[in-house]
């Protein structure tokens, strides 16, 4: 089995329905999952995607109110394992 580190910039267009690039990445995702492959993240990624997701949209961000970013977040988290990292930066 092949795995993958999906980093926060695939995340972030996988997260996005308005992102030009939505289509392809969920659609790549969506491949390498049917194929039998692994798809994780890491606690690091999940903080760079908050961080672009509730900054405003005139300084590069989504413009994501809380409510949103958590929700994609708890989608990610359900849908992708998370590699271990330092036990203390993830609820930080």
């Amino acid at each position: 089995m092949t795995t993958y580190l999906l980093d926060t910039n695939i995340i972030l267009r996988f997260t996005d329905t308005q992102s030009s690039e939505y289509n392809l990445v969920e659609n790549a995702v969506s491949i390498i999952l049917l194929q039998g492959s692994k798809c994780f993240i890491t606690s690091q990624v999940i903080i760079e995607f908050w961080v672009v997701a509730t900054r405003p949209t005139n300084v590069n961000g989504l413009g994501w109110n809380i409510t949103q970013t958590t929700q994609a977040i708890e989608m990610l988290i359900n849908q992708f394992e998370i590699l271990p990292e330092t036990p203390d930066v993830f609820p930080t």
